[in-house]
């Protein structure tokens, strides 16, 4: 999938008067809007202006104050979409009556309320029970806890994080960003971690960068560009694995005539293989890709440029790594974060071994095929919505008759019959595969197998290399004799 994941120019507007621009308490200097933000790419505008102003506030560094009245002055946004609307403006940290502001509730109120209102949604708990799950899944995690304070170093000031747990010997906070939030709260709470030694994890709703929002924003490039979430597939990973695991989207800047654009990538991690450190202007982190240090190698007179670019997964190495991708692809699907794009990471890995697959994965041949021998492999249908085996073999039956003969041999392979012939129909099945036995050794052109991926289906199942060479007629003719051998015997 093509995704842009930052506007060509950033996106600006003028506030209400009189706050039309600050002044500069160390230069002196009347800044309008504009000559404020500066120049530099959508990130640093995020980075080093937006947040960086509330990190400065929050340390007790007032440089940017109102033109009129000398109060503190912060970067905010309209709620609108960041790619067409001029939205940024300069506004009072803090509501003044002496300099026209509203009336009504004091900041921390607002800040308080609007926290509450969307901390305890469904969602949210949902949320929170994913993540202590998950940690569940790592020994390496201890003293898991939700909504718990974790107190200031001053025994006094406290953060009451979403979930909380020791890594080893490290404290970790963990908070779910759903909802829109203050810039400020954001920064407190970087403030508040960093002060206190731990490390901070942020997750998100969805990892669709271009459709982030401004809270998001503020997350994500103050996070070296990374965003990390966690969800039903990520759990299966983690239990699976025996380690946390979580997905992770991040941009990876692509050097391109003489321009740099920014690529989204995303890939399913592991939080033993992230990074945690604090940036340059004190928020603690953490990422997988460090995207300053990719991009200060690109060199710093290169003009920033969105470029469309598919979603990528670093190179996997080695036959047993494409063979766990094509697995990762099947068993998960379709319920990726974006099918289409992990499919042309597939098919471009799978291409430089010298695997020719389509460029449309559900409507081609090959999808009843993966799906048929996946499902016997991990003894679940797999691939789609069926519950049971029998209901994927009754598909495979009535719609994809070529898939029936791969779906026999790798049954079989790994003992599935019993377990196929548990639930449904066991009679109607069994005349069914009478049918299609005989046209097997009819040589019936409707049921003949599919041969155009024999290749691949021998590489992706070694162990069953053998078995999937074998024709049908062979195939029945040895079923057959078993059977008559079975009969006597008994």
């Amino acid at each position: 999938m093509d995704q842009t994941t930052s506007p060509a120019h950033r996106k600006t507007t003028l506030a209400h008067n009189p706050h039309y621009g600050v002044l500069d308490l160390a230069t002196g200097a009347n800044l309008t809007l504009g000559e404020f933000i500066g120049v530099g790419d959508y990130g640093e505008l995020i980075e080093h202006r937006r947040l960086a102003l509330e990190h400065d506030l929050i340390e007790g560094r007032v440089r940017y104050v109102c033109q009129k009245c000398r109060k503190p002055m912060v970067l905010r946004s309209l709620p609108a979409d960041k790619h067409t609307e001029n939205r940024f403006f300069l506004k009072h940290r803090y509501r003044s009556d002496e300099c026209g502001g509203t009336k009504g509730l004091t900041h921390e109120a607002i800040c308080a309320l609007r926290y509450a209102n969307t901390k305890e949604s469904p969602e949210h708990i949902r949320y929170k029970q994913l993540l202590i799950e998950s940690l569940a899944c790592d020994r390496r995690f201890s003293d898991k806890k939700t909504e718990e304070r974790w107190f200031d170093q001053d025994g006094v000031r406290w953060r009451q994080p979403d979930v909380q747990a020791m890594y080893g010997t490290q404290r970790v906070a963990l908070e779910v960003q759903l909802s829109t939030t203050f810039v400020e709260v954001v920064a407190q709470r970087q403030a508040f971690y960093r002060r206190n030694v731990g490390r901070l994890l942020w997750f998100f709703r969805d990892l669709d960068i271009a459709a982030f929002r401004q809270a998001e924003d503020d997350v994500f490039h103050t996070n070296n560009r990374n965003a990390f979430l966690v969800d039903e597939e990520s759990l299966a990973s983690s239990k699976r694995e025996g380690r946390f695991m979580l997905w992770c989207t991040w941009e990876e800047p692509r050097l391109r005539n003489g321009q740099v654009h920014n690529a989204q990538m995303i890939q399913l991690v592991g939080f033993d293989q992230l990074s945690f450190d604090t940036s340059s202007i004190g928020a603690p982190r953490a990422y997988f890709f460090d995207y300053e240090a990719a991009r200060a190698l690109l060199g710093p007179s290169v003009e920033s440029e969105p470029t469309a670019e598919p979603v990528v997964i670093p190179d996997f190495e080695g036959d047993e790594a494409l063979r766990a991708l094509m697995d990762e692809m099947i068993r998960g699907y379709p319920n990726h974060v974006d099918n289409n794009a992990l499919w042309s990471v597939v098919r471009a890995k799978f291409g430089k071994r010298g695997f020719a697959l389509p460029e449309h994965f559900r409507l081609d041949p090959i999808f009843p095929l993966l799906q048929a021998a996946y499902s016997a492999v991990h003894g679940r249908p797999v691939g789609g919505s069926q519950t049971h085996l029998i209901e994927l073999a009754n598909t495979l039956y009535n719609s994809h008759k070529p898939a029936l003969f791969v779906f026999s041999v790798m049954m079989g392979k790994y003992n599935r019959g019993a377990q196929l012939l548990a639930r449904g129909d066991r009679a109607a099945w069994l005349e069914k595969v009478r049918t299609y036995h005989q046209a097997w050794a009819d040589g019936a052109v409707e049921y003949a197998p599919a041969t155009q991926y024999a290749p691949l289906l021998e590489f992706l199942f070694p162990s069953a290399r053998e078995a999937l060479a074998e024709t049908p007629q062979s195939y029945v003719a040895r079923v057959r004799a078993a059977r008559v051998a079975d009969t006597a015997s008994g």
